[in-house]
């Protein structure tokens, strides 16, 4: 005989099946709210990244647009500096066609060498007219090539700053159609405005100006700062060959080219000393030569040799322009900048919702800085180089962005 088993009454299976239904559901909505979470986590991530990519985008704008200056500045400086060669060239070759003439006159007894230096000095006097309308172009031209590249630079900034927001915003939208970069009542337009208006100023102003002659005169070559030495040097008797181009800004804030060469013997006699003019060149624009003894300058041209400086300068050459320093960008504060370097935050967020409903949003920092690479560039003096726009040196990094400057800006969302 079987043993009787007792069954589960039918309302007892009820409630279970109830309650493994009610665990069921629960692990099911469990489930779909970690799905859920992991995909706005992931959303998250993908925002955050697609606004650190568009802030370093605008920081390669930024920097490239920085370098582009700094190359182009020093495409002004070095052009500028061609226009002291050239005058220097001029004025040396009027040296050397007086001293010939001189040379000439002195020889004219001496058979055989008289026709040789006639001839050179026949050549050279005819050669006068064509070198100047020469130099004359030469100087035109390089004067145009420095306002096209004044021009190039200002017109290379606007184009840079209208094409930085549009072109964060193609790589944004580009990624997902569903963001959006909001510029108003965050860092972003504060950083922009910054680094595109605050940060570097395009004038020429007589403090630029200034600024621009002093670079030009700090790079000039050694032909044209100082072209002087002793050629001969017999029984006391010296031959100095002096010379050099200088720059500077006159009061009416134009630039002033002065270039002199002169050729001098001095004479060491027992009673006293003679100075007798072999030859000299003097050429200019804007404003002619001093005429001081003191001045300085010109490869001490004034001190060595002063009976002939003055006289060439007297008679110097005047090329028909007048130029100014050009245009040209520059930074307000570059110790400022050195030490706390501009920055680019981006906010990206979520479009559509409504004001009550919470948008994911996400932020991206970069910093634009300028560092010298001194393990393989260093300066000669070996010191820090501030931040400027003479060397395209600038780069960007990203830059982590604290809980403090996330709360703040998540608050004006």
């Amino acid at each position: 005989m079987k043993p009787q088993t007792r069954g589960i009454k039918a309302p007892a299976r009820g409630i279970y099946l109830l309650l493994a239904a009610l665990l069921m559901a629960g692990l099911a909505f469990a489930l779909l709210q970690v799905v859920e979470l992991s995909q706005q986590v992931q959303k998250q991530t993908e925002i955050e990244q697609v606004a650190q990519y568009a802030a370093e985008a605008l920081g390669i704008i930024a920097a490239r647009d920085l370098n582009i200056k700094a190359i182009s500045n020093r495409a002004m400086v070095a052009n500028e500096m061609a226009i002291g060669q050239i005058i220097g060239f001029h004025t040396w070759y009027e040296m050397t066609r007086e001293t010939s003439t001189n040379m000439a006159l002195i020889s004219a007894w001496i058979p055989y060498v008289n026709s040789v230096t006639f001839q050179i000095a026949r050549l050279l006097n005819q050669l006068q007219q064509p070198m100047r309308t020469g130099i004359q172009a030469a100087l035109a031209l390089q004067r145009a090539v420095i306002s096209g590249l004044s021009g190039f630079q200002w017109a290379f900034h606007q184009a840079a700053w209208l094409s930085s927001i549009a072109t964060a915003t193609d790589i944004v939208e580009g990624t997902e159609k569903d963001l959006e970069i909001r510029l108003l009542n965050h860092q972003t337009l504060v950083d922009a405005e910054y680094l595109w208006l605050r940060m570097q100023k395009h004038s020429r102003d007589l403090e630029h100006q200034e600024d621009y002659a002093q670079m030009v005169s700090d790079s000039r070559d050694s032909f044209s700062e100082r072209r002087t030495y002793s050629w001969v040097n017999v029984l006391g008797s010296k031959v100095y060959r002096a010379g050099g181009s200088e720059i500077k800004v006159n009061n009416q804030g134009q630039l002033v080219w002065q270039s002199l060469d002169t050729h001098q013997l001095h004479l060491d006699l027992w009673v006293t000393n003679a100075y007798i003019p072999i030859g000299g060149g003097a050429s200019y624009l804007t404003e002619a030569l001093p005429r001081r003894r003191s001045t300085e300058g010109f490869g001490d041209s004034y001190q060595l040799n002063w009976t002939t400086s003055r006289a060439t300068a007297r008679r110097g050459h005047r090329f028909l322009l007048q130029p100014q320093a050009p245009a040209y960008y520059r930074l307000q504060d570059a110790e400022g900048i050195t030490k706390k370097p501009p920055q680019i935050t981006l906010v990206v967020q979520e479009r559509g919702g409504s004001d009550d409903e919470p948008r994911l949003w996400g932020m991206g920092r970069s910093e634009i800085y300028f560092q010298r690479p001194n393990r393989f560039w260093p300066r000669a003096d070996d010191s820090i180089e501030r931040a400027n726009l003479h060397n395209a040196l600038w780069q960007v990094r990203p830059k982590n962005i604290s809980e403090v400057d996330r709360k703040l800006i998540g608050a004006q969302l």
